[in-house]
């Protein structure tokens, strides 16, 4: 999951650190609570996606993709329930335009818009823990308002739908007919790890670590 590269960097930073200890006569008791996981090109969605996380995931992937060289993948573990459409999608569209790989680890719980943001990384780089779910179902919408509101609405989540469906098969062995009947079927889809690989879904199912 982390490559060999990203330890070099956490390497010469903690050597970085010692030097300018040493320079300005200060001690600093070097810990790993002195690195968060973003600095080191790793990003924990272990949350509900609301527009606060997307924001903060999102500002991951601008950052890393100015700072970092593009030979260097970032890394997203995944444990979340899922979240609001919105803030999802704003997420997947930067992975998908991401100059750099992006590395997936599903860890836990996978589910509904989090198992959409698992698919976008990168192929070859998504990695579903043994002990992990997979978990997809058709979007849900609480509507308000007069009629023709509610026939303006229905056309937009009729195309929401479809968009789910294109991601699904964009991102993994399934076909539209596939995808309609087993992962936005009328209730919600557990799916193991194992399966997920036989779908395409993800494309390793081992410890995040080998």
């Amino acid at each position: 999951m982390f490559s060999h590269k990203l330890h070099v960097v956490l390497l010469e930073s903690l050597m970085m650190t010692e030097k300018k200890n040493v320079v300005t006569n200060s001690t600093v008791e070097l810990t790993i609570d002195n690195f968060t996981l973003q600095s080191i090109g790793a990003y924990m969605l272990f949350s509900q996606i609301d527009e606060v996380v997307s924001q903060d995931l999102c500002e991951f992937i601008i950052k890393s993709n100015y700072i970092l060289p593009v030979e260097q993948p970032i890394t997203i573990l995944i444990n979340s329930p899922g979240g609001g459409v919105y803030d999802a999608f704003g997420i997947i569209d930067l992975m998908e335009s991401s100059k750099l790989k992006i590395s997936t680890v599903g860890i836990g719980m996978v589910a509904s818009m989090a198992a959409l943001i698992f698919s976008a990384g990168t192929k070859g780089m998504r990695t579903m823990s043994r002990n992990s779910f997979i978990m997809t179902h058709q979007f849900s919408q609480n509507l308000e308002g007069r009629y023709h509101e509610f026939i303006a609405q229905r056309t937009h989540e009729d195309d929401l739908h479809e968009r789910f469906i294109q991601h699904f098969v964009r991102h993994t062995k399934m076909s539209e007919k596939q995808v309609n009947d087993i992962l936005l079927g009328t209730s919600d889809k557990w799916i193991t790890a194992k399966e997920s690989l036989k779908y395409g879904i993800c494309d390793y199912v081992k410890d995040p670590w080998s």
